[in-house]
């Protein structure tokens, strides 16, 4: 009986086991195939955590952002358990005027969340959906120009390339598509 329970328990563990996989064990997935079956995506590295704290940066145009990244453990998302992280941000005009303040959001209604890695596991992939009928979402990467640096942080917003047919005149995206932001730790 005790062999049993035992040989039971050893089972349970490696069964379990082979659930947990680790972000960096994602990051190297050509394509589904090859991709481990996981119920939790785990930051066994951490290599989330360079990336949490409070980012500001300016852009061009005069627009300024302040992104807040946190690191959640354990959240279920698409019918699995992620450790990600979740985004809010507060976006000024030239004139000190907000045009966008999250930073109150829960994280159930956050609308910026992460994802994975590439596979050099050197960019951070999230997602951000502010106004969609505007398209005014997409994917946003997150690196650090130079690795040594962790206080210097470039964002890269890629639009998602819908047709979008009622948005007003001159609408502008949130994040600058396709541009860089570099963002400084505070």
């Amino acid at each position: 009986m005790k062999n049993i329970f035992l040989f039971m328990l050893f089972s349970t563990s490696i069964f379990c086991k082979a659930q947990t996989i680790s972000l960096d064990e994602l990051s190297q997935c050509e394509n589904k195939p090859d991709c481990p079956d996981y119920v939790y995506l785990k930051d066994i590295n951490n290599r989330l955590d360079k990336f949490v704290g409070i980012w500001k940066g300016t852009y061009t145009d005069g627009r300024t952002y302040e992104f807040h990244f946190t690191k959640k453990q354990n959240d279920y998302t698409f019918g699995k358990y992620w450790d990600l992280l979740k985004g809010r941000l507060l976006v000024k005009n030239s004139n000190n005027q907000e045009l966008v303040n999250t930073l109150n959001f829960s994280d159930e209604n956050v609308r910026f969340s992460g994802f994975i890695f590439d596979k050099s596991l050197k960019k951070y992939q999230m997602y951000y959906s502010g106004n969609a009928a505007c398209n005014d979402k997409g994917y946003v990467y997150l690196s650090f120009p130079d690795s040594n640096n962790l206080n210097q942080m470039k964002l890269v917003f890629m639009q998602d390339m819908d047709i979008v047919s009622k948005c007003p005149d001159g609408y502008k995206t949130v994040i600058p598509d396709a541009k860089g932001i570099i963002l400084t730790r505070q």
